[in-house]
């Protein structure tokens, strides 16, 4: 008789900017049911997540995002960087610094959990894995957070090792099939916009109207509805139990 393999819970943290706020939310409730994970697989915004829960829990996340407030404000236009003269429109370093402020880039690197980012390599133009097993350094670890959520057009690309590299979720943004390689027995995708969007009989203004095509637009690209399509009957995903948590319909997209 074969013996049962150990259970290795994955959280997957997908992209969805200031929406990734939900995902505190979501880790707060697993964590209050006794589930926490052995390793997460994050892209975009779920990269600052997953550092910020390898720097100090749960409680840790909730005082970064208080603390942030809102993060467009850390947007700054830059000279240097600019679609004209350069390959974006802002400069990186309010945010990130904003961000590595709450970052204890040593318990990133040592954390007990598997920490994987999702980038995507735009010289090789194929998505990649930087595991924090990997890192050799807090410098290595900084770079690679930063390419995480550097978003196309908006922030420059993030050099590293002689090769380009963006927001990873231009590649896989609900990364589960990389979960399952990983070694997931469960997973947990703490998604950021739901994969069902509330009726609207009317919208109130254009920015309404905008705002439901964004969220339309984003629930397909970011694949939270092809992911929970996919899920078989018995709610898992190539054998392995797949646990969706998603924001209710109040708090279903980017739109009011």
């Amino acid at each position: 008789m074969s013996e049962a393999r150990p259970v290795r819970r994955v959280f997957v943290l997908g992209g969805g900017a200031s929406l990734g706020a939900h995902q505190v939310g979501a880790m707060r409730y697993l964590e209050e049911q006794g589930i926490r994970p052995d390793a997460i697989v994050a892209s975009s915004i779920g990269v600052i997540n997953a550092c910020l829960y390898a720097s100090g829990g749960v409680d840790h996340m909730e005082d970064a995002w208080t603390g942030l407030g809102s993060v467009t404000t850390k947007f700054r236009p830059s000279l240097k960087h600019n679609p004209i003269s350069g390959y974006s429109l802002f400069s990186m370093d309010p945010l990130a610094e904003a961000v590595e402020a709450y970052v204890d880039f040593k318990n990133v690197l040592h954390s007990p959990l598997d920490l994987a980012f999702v980038l995507l390599n735009v010289s090789r133009g194929e998505g990649q894995f930087a595991i924090n097993r990997h890192m050799s350094s807090v410098r290595e670890a900084r770079t690679l957070m930063r390419a995480g959520y550097a978003i196309p057009m908006l922030f420059p690309p993030v050099r590293h090792k002689g090769e380009y590299f963006v927001d990873g979720g231009f590649a896989w943004n609900v990364p589960v099939l990389q979960a399952i390689e990983m070694g997931a027995t469960e997973i947990y995708v703490l998604a950021v916009i739901a994969s069902a969007l509330p009726y609207k009989r009317r919208f109130t203004s254009p920015l309404d109207y905008y705002g439901r095509l964004a969220d339309v637009l984003w629930r397909t690209i970011g694949n939270v509805g092809y992911v929970t399509t996919r899920i078989d009957r018995d709610g898992s995903y190539q054998g392995v139990p797949v646990t969706v948590l998603e924001p209710t319909e109040r708090h279903a997209g980017f739109s009011p």
